[in-house]
């Protein structure tokens, strides 16, 4: 199984320092699997990662789709940078079939709407990825967007289009244990594998002391 993570430079500093945060966890719960950053060819390398791969720039969500495409045809788990890792997720790849797993909203603590849930029920930031061909279908329909419709979501819309051909064999995993985004500075996220320190979360997390003495493994 490999981790990658899209992260490229662009005058604000956050997503390093969040990476630094997200490849720590990785390194604290699943220290034997490979840590690649996608990027565009200019950007530096995050600090801790085993391998680099970069796109000419680009539109951000466009690129960071083409690269998923990228990915060959093997286990992948798929993160934004502001992921936590909390114990080892290794097993949610075999024996179970699939193409992609994805963490859904279903979040009791953080209530997402009607709106939401019926255009992007699942959320991006987490993703266990099999089959490439899965996002080279992603991009084309996000491609096929008119530019005002491409904003900061538009990449799980397209997800969950795609999702909605039928085409794909899909998991879905619980969000409250593989995709939990805190309720506060001090939730302690307990029976979440994965934190996913979205929005003002960022501030929060990046205000804690260090990964290492903040890291909490859940078995």
């Amino acid at each position: 199984m490999r981790i990658g993570f899209f992260c490229v430079f662009r005058r604000d500093p956050q997503p390093y320092a969040l990476a630094d945060r997200m490849i720590a966890s990785v390194r604290a719960t699943m220290p034997a699997y490979t840590i690649t950053q996608l990027t565009d060819l200019t950007s530096p390398p995050c600090d801790g990662i085993d391998d680099l791969r970069r796109l000419p720039p680009g539109p951000m969500l466009e690129r960071r789709i083409e690269h998923y495409s990228l990915c060959t045809a093997a286990d992948w788990l798929l993160l934004d940078t502001d992921v936590e890792l909390r114990a080892d997720v290794s097993s949610v790849f075999p024996p179970h079939p699939f193409d992609v797993a994805l963490a859904d909203r279903n979040w009791p603590h953080l209530p997402q709407g009607d709106a939401v849930m019926h255009t992007m029920p699942f959320n991006t930031g987490v993703v266990f990825s099999r089959n490439p061909a899965f996002w080279l279908d992603v991009l084309a329909v996000w491609r096929a967007y008119p530019p005002e419709a491409r904003d900061w979501m538009s990449e799980q819309r397209a997800v969950y289009h795609v999702v909605r051909t039928g085409r794909y064999l899909v998991q879905i995993l619980p969000g409250q244990i593989y995709n939990y985004p805190p309720a506060s500075p001090e939730d302690s996220c307990i029976g979440a594998k994965i934190v996913h320190h979205k929005g003002p979360r960022k501030d929060w997390w990046l205000a804690r002391p260090s990964p290492q003495a903040q890291l909490t493994v859940t078995t």
